[in-house]
């Protein structure tokens, strides 16, 4: 059994998630900045952190990985080869067209479409790219963690550096809306959904 918690973190509200399951262990998955209560939380329940996994580059979701590693040292870092690069790229990763610069260069594990495990976790990866090239989201029991793919009633953004308006929308039909209506949607903002409620609802769809 997996829990997972949502934490509203960073300047825009970037959903970070702590993942955990029954054996003590968790990762985190898109830290923005401002981790400090998530950090808390594992350290309360003595929780064992195996990673962070990073659904995409942009600034956003990215800028918490400092205080991890200051807190629990160097942590694996997973990404989908093709982003691996826009971490150290304010420009490539969004930072410069919100007035930051920020950027961090870290060695990564790569972060591939299919079943992987994490730790002691074991994902089902999609690829989702449109968003950003090489966007996933990680499908674990009935849950799928999605980053700023697919949100409750919208989707991603797509005018940033490697986004794909087209190519988001076919991404989301083909991969997303092919789970099983049940299956809970954790976005990277906003509140969670379920695949079933984007098929009947999500204007951006149809």
């Amino acid at each position: 059994m997996i829990s997972i918690t949502r934490f509203i973190t960073g300047p825009i509200e970037t959903n970070t998630y702590l993942v955990n399951n029954d054996k003590g262990k968790c990762i985190i998955v898109d830290p923005a900045s401002g981790c400090g209560e998530i950090i808390k939380k594992i350290r309360k329940e003595s929780l064992g952190i195996e990673a962070v996994v990073l659904t995409h580059s942009h600034f956003d979701h990215i800028t918490g990985i400092p205080e991890f590693f200051d807190a629990f040292g160097e942590l694996p870092v997973f990404i989908h080869p093709s982003e691996a690069k826009y971490l150290a790229d304010a420009r490539l990763n969004g930072a410069v067209w919100f007035g930051g610069s920020f950027a961090v260069s870290v060695i990564t594990s790569e972060l591939n479409e299919g079943k992987q495990r994490i730790g002691s976790f074991e994902f089902h990866v999609l690829l989702v790219p449109g968003h950003t090239p090489g966007g996933c989201a990680l499908c674990i029991d009935d849950n799928c963690l999605c980053g700023d793919a697919l949100f409750a009633g919208s989707i991603g953004r797509s005018d940033l550096p490697g986004g794909d308006g087209r190519l988001l929308v076919d991404s989301i039909k083909k991969k997303l809306l092919s789970l099983p209506d049940h299956t809970v949607v954790w976005p990277g903002h906003g509140g969670r959904t379920t695949i079933g409620r984007e098929k009947k609802s999500n204007p951006f769809l149809f």
